[in-house]
């Protein structure tokens, strides 16, 4: 997993509101956004986002992460 690309996906569900959403800006598909979310959520070990079928929440972890992210994405640049 490129750890970076997956932050940056992160950080962008989080300010779209959407997966959906997201896969779109970054030009990826659905299913390779949520894989990408999970093998994050996989290596911090940290549920990130609680998600339905209509809804993403930011879980704890997940807001404190959202925060260091975006703090730490802006150094590194575009996609």
């Amino acid at each position: 997993m490129d750890k970076l690309r997956a932050i940056k996906s992160f950080v962008r569900i989080v300010e779209s509101g959407s997966l959906t959403a997201a896969a779109a800006d970054l030009n990826v598909s659905l299913s390779s956004m949520v894989r990408m979310l999970a093998a994050l959520e996989h290596d911090l070990g940290v549920t990130l986002l609680n998600r339905t079928t209509r809804r993403i929440h930011l879980t704890h972890d997940g807001v404190a992460s959202d925060i260091a992210a975006q703090a730490n994405v802006g150094f590194a640049g575009p996609l």
